[in-house]
């Protein structure tokens, strides 16, 4: 297949991905066949992990990773992978991420393009990225990182400031120009379709302690938060959230169209159970 295990934070994508690969170039190729492959006795045992209803276990990586004829760096790329994406806290997430970079440049992985996808979870794993993005379009920066951190709030260290600028900039986010002023090299940024969910658990988390804490220590002028509990149906959750996302791209269009901008902002939008 053209596109990389090492290119991929998801690695359910990276099966399903792999699969319609085969499937396309190989006559006869089906999920029976993918399955016996990798050795998995219950037929529809890889069809319920790439859908995430399963996980997969230490051995069932192993036999994976051997089906698929991956090499040294590759398998242990992979097998962090898997359990990255099946952590359930942040911070185990963390570490097996930095297995995974471990893995990367032990291979030596260097094509620009492909380590955009692990910069991103770097980007997003961190709120203080996306505000210094959101401050170097709005204000001129010229390299003070002491006074590029006096605009966070809650503050922040001007090494901070200094870290998200690097990372940014390594990105492609923002550039130095010939006079020594940062700039963004788009308006709008987006997660795409590649992104990986995991990629933004740990942003949203810190979102939402944010947002708690902007209770104590905003005004109720400077903040406007509210909140519904609703009693519906699995057809109008789904309803709203197709209102919600159209909201949200709405709402990002009026914030790029205006072009007197001082103030980063978060909005969130929440909608979970509280019942089974």
């Amino acid at each position: 297949m053209d596109r990389k295990i090492f290119e991929y934070l998801d690695y359910r994508a990276f099966l399903q991905d792999y699969y319609q690969n085969k499937k396309a170039s190989q006559s006869g190729f089906s999920l029976r066949t993918f399955s016996d492959r990798i050795g998995f006795k219950t037929k529809d045992f890889i069809l319920r992990v790439m859908r995430g209803e399963k996980n997969l276990s230490a051995q069932s990586i192993q036999m994976v990773s051997k089906a698929l004829s991956f090499g040294k760096h590759e398998s242990s790329f992979f097998e962090a992978l898997v359990w990255f994406n099946q952590a359930q806290k942040t911070d185990e997430r963390n570490e097996w991420y930095e297995r995974m970079t471990a893995a990367q440049k032990a291979a030596r992985f260097t094509d620009r393009q492909l380590l955009l996808a692990h910069y991103q979870y770097q980007v997003y794993s961190d709120w203080r990225h996306l505000v210094v993005r959101s401050l170097i379009g709005m204000k001129t920066f010229d390299g003070d990182f002491e006074a590029l951190a006096s605009h966070v709030h809650p503050r922040i260290k001007a090494e901070e400031a200094k870290r998200s600028v690097e990372l940014l900039e390594t990105c492609g986010l923002i550039r130095k120009t010939a006079k020594g002023k940062y700039e963004l090299t788009n308006t709008a940024i987006t997660t795409g379709n590649r992104a990986s969910k995991t990629a933004l658990q740990g942003f949203h988390q810190s979102c939402l302690k944010l947002g708690a804490a902007s209770i104590d220590n905003t005004t109720s002028t400077e903040r406007n938060i509210s909140g519904l509990t609703l009693g519906i149906s699995e057809q109008t959750y789904a309803r709203i959230v197709e209102r919600v996302n159209a909201f949200r791209k709405e709402i990002a269009q009026i914030a790029d169209e205006d072009d007197k901008a001082n103030r980063v902002y978060q909005m969130n939008f929440l909608l979970f159970p509280l019942s089974d």
